[in-house]
Formats: structure tokens, sequence, C-alpha cells
């Protein structure tokens, strides 16, 4: 009897050494070994630009009150993918309906004035298509505040700035050129409606497109921002689209 209780306060004392032992001498050894299992990559770090007035997309959809929407309603929600990405990580996926009028809009937290930025501001982001060819419309959305919750949209032909293409393309837009006059389709009487654009209110950016105008549509955007400077538009003339009621 004695005996075994010897043996066993030996074998307590033994585990409890052993455990004493890996804490103090082993566990640093254990996972810095664990740590040698995992390859951690280095994000591609974002140039700093001081210019950036609104950050609409870039490695998620906007958080803190920001959302996405699309229409119709059975059209696909906005992704986010690492499929392919033009800056940090990420892209938008962005697919729309092309036999229906159809977009997606990324709207962010709050609204931006952007009324000081009209003479020289750009809108600026990267966009890819997934076989080239894609024609859409580049729409720019306020609040809706002036426009009793119906956000009003200036929009541009996207064919006027870029031939979009299965490789990247910036995009950049001078801000003026979208003009001061808005619209919004009021369902009840099936009319557009005409107001002045809210640039005091920016609320977001959205991609269109009108029915039948493409077979398919699928394409991918990246680092959608709104600047304070831009270079020159060069492209085809009378525009604002829209500058006058």
């Amino acid at each position: 009897m004695n005996s075994h209780f010897k043996n066993a306060i030996w074998k307590c004392a033994l585990g409890a050494f052993l455990l004493v032992s890996f804490s103090y001498g082993g566990f640093s050894d254990y996972r810095d070994r664990d740590q040698s299992r995992f390859i951690l990559k280095d994000p591609k770090p974002f140039r700093p630009d001081k210019d950036v007035v609104s950050v609409v997309m870039r490695e998620a959809i906007p958080r803190g009150g920001g959302y996405t929407y699309q229409y119709p309603r059975e059209n696909p929600e906005p992704v986010m993918t690492d499929k392919y990405a033009k800056e940090g990580a990420l892209s938008m996926e962005i697919e729309l309906i092309a036999s229906d009028y159809s977009g997606v809009a990324i709207c962010i937290a709050g609204s931006v004035d952007l009324t000081p930025y009209l003479e020289e501001g750009v809108l600026e982001f990267w966009i890819k298509g997934n076989k080239g060819g894609e024609n859409a419309l580049f729409v720019l959305v306020d609040d809706g505040v002036k426009s009793g919750g119906e956000s009003l949209q200036v929009k541009l032909r996207s064919s006027s700035f870029v031939e979009i293409s299965t490789e990247w393309k910036h995009v950049s837009i001078p801000l003026k050129l979208f003009g001061m006059t808005g619209l919004y389709w009021d369902a009840k009487n099936t009319r557009d409606v005409f107001m002045p654009f809210g640039w005091a209110n920016f609320k977001g950016f959205r991609l269109e497109v009108r029915k039948d105008e493409n077979t398919e549509f699928k394409v991918w955007i990246d680092d959608v921002v709104i600047k304070k400077h831009g270079k020159p538009y060069e492209g085809p003339a009378n525009y604002p689209f829209r500058n006058a009621i």
C-alpha cells in the first residue's frame, strides 16, 4: 500500500515537472513551428492620394451605413471577389440583365458636398469586361432630399470615355460633364422627372444598361473614387449631357 502511494506521488511529480518544462521551455518553439505552416502575404498598399474627396468602393461594400442595391429585383446582387483586382486584393463583380433596364448602385454612408469640386473634380475608377465591348451608362446619384426621396441621377455613356475590354481600363470623367440637371423615373406617371441635381448631396455611383443594348453584361470595377483634380476631357463635344431643365 505504501509502495503504491509512493509510485502515485512520483507519477504526479513527474507529470507536473514535464508540464512546467513544456510550458516554460518549449511553448515558443511549438508556436514558431505552427506559424511556419502559414504564408502571410503583404497586401498591396494603396497609393496615398490627398486629392480623394470620397471613396465609393475599394476593398469592400461601403460600411457604417453604406449599401448597394440592384434593379430589377431579379438582377444578381453585386459581390466582392478576389478573382480579379486592379488595386488592393478585391474588385466588385457586377452582372446586369441585358434584356431589361437594369442597374447596380453603390451608395456611401451619409452624403458628400461636391460643389467645391465641380470645375476640376473627376470621377475615377477601373473597369474590366467579361467579353469586351460591353455598353453601359455611368451614373452619379444624389440623396433624394430635393426630390421627395427619389434619388436624382446624372448619367453619361460609357462609350464616350472608354472602350470596355477584357483588360483593366482606367476611367476618368470630369464632374462638370455630368451637368446640373438630374432626373428620376416617376413610376406612377410613367415618365422621367427633371430637377436640379443635388451636387451638395452626392450619394453614390451606379452602373446601368438599357434594354437589349448588350447580349449579356458582366464586368468588374475597382477603386471608385471622387477626386478634387483630374485630366481635362478630350472626348466628343456637346457635353454636359444635360445642363438645363
